[in-house]
């Protein structure tokens, strides 16, 4: 059955290409633990996941996962074909460009309230209770705890397993911590002490410190604060730092900026060095975007960009015009078998 009248949205995006390893492992349990929690605290779930450029040789993900049947939980796949991925500047490089397919879902969601959020990630049951209230005026963060499950394993763990592991890594609003405290690799130090230069003395002295570490993984607010910013930056280039313009674009708005504490927190289920951002991997990750010419946001222009929503406030400055979200794309939408309105 479809869940009535859905309280949040849940927007994610991938193709299944094994980006990352263990992808569709990942993917399965993040699918699973949103399920088993919607079912558990009876509360209505919409998830939208956005098929981005899928390979043609490998199963789709409605063919490749296992989707729960539950009267809380509705799944709607959307899929934006590769005839329409390559359109964009840097395709033939980049084969998913997240924050636009995350637009195509925000778009689309039927939810007030929206979170944007990635397909490796649980969230604790203190954080998903917090869906029970949210405000329409609030933009709302969480801490990250980085988590390593062993996903070769047949079967694989159960979410409520993952969830007990110890995390390995936190991200929060102050940056990112290893366990014990162990000291960060020197790159990284490096760029936090580049970083807090740039913003403090370059470009007019310090802007508001709000939480946008590891944002995109999780970006909730009402749809229509969503629909006001017209969602991310719609940027054909490798999505690093422009997860967080939506934060300074929303506290432009006048949205209240509320930082849920532990144990409100979402869980990661870790990645490949190299596949997305971790300190021991940056290196490697940014040396494979130069090596491709592929663009990202260098903290200079991130922090110019911030400036000027600041600067032209009040409002929510939208990066994009009122066609974001593929809006006048005719894109399919599956229903995995088994779900409501499912077709094989």
């Amino acid at each position: 059955m479809k869940a009535a009248n859905p309280v949040v949205s849940v927007v994610a995006t991938t193709r299944n290409d094994d980006h990352g390893g263990n992808q569709l492992a990942r993917t399965q349990l993040f699918i699973e633990g949103l399920a088993e929690q919607s079912r558990r605290f009876q509360l209505p779930i919409e998830l939208v996941v956005v098929e981005w450029n899928p390979p043609p040789d490998r199963p789709s993900l409605a063919d490749g996962l296992s989707w729960p049947v539950s009267d809380w939980f509705d799944v709607s796949i959307v899929v934006v074909s590769p005839e329409i991925h390559r359109t964009f500047a840097h395709s033939e490089a980049l084969p998913l460009f997240q924050m636009i397919a995350k637009n195509v879902g925000i778009r689309r969601a039927a939810a007030p309230f929206v979170l944007a959020t990635n397909i490796d990630i649980l969230f604790s049951d203190e954080l998903f209770e917090q869906f029970r209230e949210l405000r329409p005026g609030a933009m709302y963060r969480v801490d990250r705890l980085d988590i390593k499950a062993d996903l070769d394993r047949k079967p694989l763990p159960s979410v409520a397993e993952c969830r007990a592991l110890p995390w390995a890594r936190a991200h929060r609003r102050d940056g990112t911590h290893a366990r014990d405290e162990v000291p960060p690799p020197w790159y990284v130090v490096a760029r936090s002490r580049f970083n807090r230069t740039v913003w403090n003395l370059a470009h007019g002295g310090p802007v508001p410190a709000l939480h946008t570490v590891a944002c995109g993984d999780f970006t909730l607010t009402s749809k229509v604060a969503w629909d006001a910013m017209h969602g991310y930056a719609e940027w054909p280039m490798y999505s690093w730092r422009i997860d967080g313009l939506p934060i300074f674009q929303a506290y432009a708005g006048g949205l209240e900026m509320v930082d849920l504490s532990p144990p409100k927190v979402a869980y990661h289920l870790e990645h490949g060095e190299g596949s997305g951002w971790t300190p021991e991997g940056a290196k490697r990750l940014f040396g494979r975007l130069d090596a491709a010419g592929i663009p990202y946001l260098t903290a200079t222009r991130y922090d110019r960009l911030v400036r000027a929503v600041l600067r032209d406030s009040p409002g929510f400055h939208p990066f994009n015009g009122p066609d974001w979200g593929l809006a006048d794309a005719d894109l399919p939408v599956v229903k995995p078998a088994g779900t409501a309105g499912s077709r094989r």
